[in-house]
C-alpha cells in the first residue's frame, strides 16, 4: 500500500470517512468493559443510568458542541443549559461557567486533544455542589496524566473519530447495562472496504457508491442509536491498534502544521502532551474561511468545520464566533509530513 501511496501523492485525497488499514484481525466477542457503537449511545447509556437513582432536570454544556451531544439530553427531555466558549486573541480557548445555578449533569471536555479543558478547580467546584460530572473524553483520548478523569463519575470516548473502525465508543461509570446488536452495520463496513479498494487503486470502486453507504450508516446514527454494542471486528481492531504510535504520527503531523502555516490563528500552544484530533485553525471571517475551505477541497483535502451549529445554542455567546471561522485541519495517522505540506502550501498560497 505504501508504493501504491508514494505513486498517488500528488492526487490521493486527504481526509474524509476512515478506511479499513493493514492486517485485519479475527473478530473478538469477548469484552474487557463498556462498548457501545457511538458516543451518543454511551451519552444515552450513561443518562440511563443516572436515572436509575436520581431525576435529572438539567444539564450544563458547552456551548461549542455538536448536535450529537445535545441529542440524548434532549431526547430525554432533560433541559440543555449552556456554558459560553471563547477563543481570545491570545488564541486560548476559555470556558465561562457562572457557577451560580445549580446543576443536576456538569458536562465537561477538551477540545481537539489540546491542554484546554475547564480548571479542575471549576469541575471540583461543580461536584462538591452535588453535580454529577459526565466527562466526554474523546478529544483528550491520547493525553496523557489526566486530571478529569479521578473527577469524573462517567467518562466515555468515541474511538471511531480516532481509528478505522465500524463504530466504537468506551463507557465508564455505568454499572447495570443491557446492549443488542446493531443491525445497520454492513453499510459502513462495505464502505471501508470499498474505499481501500479505491485508496490502493482500484479503478473499478465507484467512490459515489461507498460515499452513499457511508451517508446510509450515518442517517441510521442520527435515528436509532440506543443500547448498541460495538461490533466484534471493531472491537478487535481497536485493541490491536497501536495508540503510541497513533499518538507519535498525529503530533508530528500536527506539529509540522503550527510550524509552517501562516496567516491564520491556532486554538493555543501545542504542548508536550497535546495530541490533536485535529488542528483547528480560525479566521477573521465566514468568508475567509470558507474560500480557503473550497481551495482545498478542489485539491481532494477535505477538512471538515466543528460543528454545523446546533439551533439551542444563544445568539448572544461568543462561542457563535468559533462556529463561523473554525476550520479543522486532517493530521491523523493516515498521513504523513509530505501530506501536512500539500496542505500547508495550499492554504499559504491563498
Amino acid at each position: 500500500m505504501c508504493n501504491v501511496r508514494n505513486m498517488l501523492r500528488n492526487t490521493l485525497e486527504i481526509g474524509s470517512e476512515f478506511w479499513f488499514e493493514g492486517n485485519m484481525p479475527q473478530a473478538v466477542s469477548e469484552r474487557d468493559g463498556v462498548y457501545v457503537i457511538s458516543g451518543r449511545t454511551a451519552i444515552d447509556l450513561i443518562i440511563q443510568d443516572i436515572l436509575k437513582t436520581r431525576k435529572i432536570r438539567n444539564v450544563y454544556m458547552p456551548a461549542w458542541c455538536c448536535d450529537s451531544m445535545l441529542a440524548p439530553f434532549v431526547a430525554h427531555r432533560i433541559h440543555v443549559d449552556f456554558y459560553d466558549v471563547v477563543h481570545t486573541e491570545s488564541t486560548e480557548i476559555i470556558c465561562h461557567t457562572d457557577g451560580t445555578d445549580y446543576t443536576d449533569v456538569f458536562y465537561v471536555t477538551n477540545y481537539f486533544g489540546y491542554e484546554n479543558a475547564l480548571s479542575v478547580e471549576t469541575v471540583k467546584k461543580f461536584k462538591e455542589r452535588g453535580s454529577i460530572v459526565l466527562y466526554d473524553r474523546t478529544h483528550s483520548f491520547l493525553m496523557e496524566n489526566d486530571p478529569y478523569l479521578a473527577l469524573a463519575d462517567y467518562s466515555f470516548v468515541s474511538i471511531r473519530k480516532w481509528m478505522g473502525v465500524i463504530g466504537g465508543a468506551v463507557v465508564n461509570g455505568v454499572s447495570d447495562y443491557q446492549l443488542k446488536h446493531c443491525p445497520y452495520l454492513a453499510s459502513k463496513e462495505t464502505a471501508m472496504r470499498m474505499k481501500r479498494a479505491f485508496i490502493e487503486g482500484d479503478e473499478n470502486i465507484d467512490k459515489q457508491a461507498f460515499l452513499n453507504l457511508y451517508g446510509e450508516f450515518g442517517h441510521h446514527l442520527v435515528e436509532k442509536y440506543q443500547n448498541y454494542e460495538m461490533d466484534d471486528l471493531s472491537y478487535a481492531l481497536y485493541k490491536t491498534e497501536d495508540l503510541s504510535a497513533i499518538r507519535r504520527k498525529r503530533r508530528k503531523n500536527a506539529h509540522f502544521l503550527h510550524d509552517n502555516l501562516q496567516g491564520v490563528k491556532f486554538m493555543g500552544e501545542f504542548t508536550e502532551n497535546a495530541v490533536p484530533l485535529f488542528v483547528p485553525i480560525f479566521f477573521e471571517t465566514t468568508e475567509q474561511r470558507n474560500v480557503v475551505r473550497k481551495k482545498l477541497i478542489e485539491a481532494q483535502i477535505y477538512c471538515p468545520i466543528h460543528w454545523p451549529k446546533p439551533a439551542l445554542i444563544p445568539a448572544d455567546f461568543e462561542a457563535n464566533k468559533i462556529y463561523d471561522t473554525e476550520l479543522s485541519l486532517i493530521c491523523d495517522q493516515r498521513y504523513d509530513l509530505t501530506d501536512m505540506e500539500r496542505m500547508v502550501t495550499l492554504i499559504n498560497s491563498i
